[in-house]
């Protein structure tokens, strides 16, 4: 998966990056107007929230683009990762799956459940501007799970975790991708039920 980005030309930076540098937030906010989603939660968590997440260290924001020329850039895609605890039942585990969580998490008696730190892929969108040469979802998702591998490298743990809408469309994308549907629920702000997957990487 790293060599996905280098075949591409893709470029990742993360939003910190840009902070500490003089006017960086100006130049973030300049490039973050160009981004356009389908998916209004996405598309504002990055036009208004992104920043403030990052100041407080309460997620990770990653800036997928192509660069046009030695000043212009294409953001063609984001991902913002979290660090969160993921409760996973001990009954959807495989044996050989719980002996992996095991080593990274502990075990719930009364909930009869592992409780693991684990990597929250918090947002993941392309950008859907017509400006935007954009980027395959499959292509995002992949340099995002390499992003993660690479962080895990650096602290301990294999496990990853998303939350999506019950939608066939987006359970199936992470399924292909190594995902596992658990019987978790959640509720997002705007209070739409959301499923949580996981896998181990």
């Amino acid at each position: 998966m790293q060599d996905l980005a280098k075949k591409n030309n893709y470029k990742i930076q993360r939003i910190s990056e840009l902070l500490s540098i003089e006017n960086g937030e100006q130049y973030f906010y300049s490039i973050a107007e160009s981004f356009k989603s389908p998916n209004k939660d996405v598309e504002n968590f990055l036009k208004t929230k992104a920043v403030q997440a990052t100041k407080l260290n309460t997620a990770t924001t990653y800036l997928v683009y192509t660069e046009i020329n030695p000043i212009e850039i294409d953001l063609v895609g984001y991902f913002s990762l979290a660090m969160k605890m993921l409760s996973i039942k001990k009954t959807s585990l495989s044996s050989s799956k719980e002996k992996i969580i095991s080593r990274f998490g502990y075990y719930d008696k009364d909930s009869d459940s592992y409780k693991v730190p684990a990597i929250l892929i918090a947002q993941l969108g392309r950008n859907f501007d017509s400006s935007s040469s954009s980027i395959p979802g499959t292509d995002l998702m992949d340099i995002a799970l390499n992003q993660i591998k690479i962080i895990l490298s650096f602290l301990s743990g294999k496990t990853v975790f998303l939350e999506c809408e019950k939608k066939k469309k987006l359970i199936d994308f992470y399924k292909e991708k190594g995902f596992i549907a658990l019987d978790n629920e959640a509720i997002s702000k705007d209070s739409k039920e959301l499923m949580q997957m996981y896998r181990l990487l």
